[in-house]
């Protein structure tokens, strides 16, 4: 424990991800969302959710400068997610108002874009098994 006489040792940040690191961990994830996004049943089990992590993080420190975790990658890609949906989202609003003119909106990135096509997937399947009330 550090008295008030001892300073605190500063903590170094990690480097940010950078874009080969990110398009290898959208394509890495997006190769494995069978597995990933699937319920866990007898054949969809834990470990090999966390086997496909691994890979998608190996996929990443082989185009990495630094090592990453499968923690670190894992939460990398469900905050970008989550922001890029929110930027969707602000696109949307934008082509949707009224009044003409031009969107103030910021156009997506490459990368974002690539991660725009992940989150489409996801909305477009749908949750597998199960089946429109519709239907029945």
């Amino acid at each position: 424990m550090a008295t008030a006489a001892e300073p605190l040792a500063k903590r170094s940040r990690r480097a940010n991800f950078s874009d080969e690191e990110m398009m290898a961990m959208i394509l890495g994830r997006q190769e494995r969302q069978d597995v990933l996004r699937e319920r866990f049943s007898q054949n969809i089990t834990a470990e090999r959710k966390k086997q496909a992590w691994e890979d998608v993080t190996t996929e990443v420190n082989s185009v990495s400068r630094v090592l990453r975790g499968m923690e670190e990658v894992k939460k990398k890609f469900v905050d970008f997610k989550s922001i890029v949906k929110k930027k969707m989202s602000i696109i949307r609003q934008e082509q949707e108002k009224t009044g003409g003119g031009t969107s103030e909106a910021k156009a997506l990135t490459h990368i974002e874009e690539a991660m725009a096509q992940v989150i489409k997937e996801i909305q477009v399947s749908g949750i597998p098994g199960l089946q429109d009330p519709g239907s029945m």
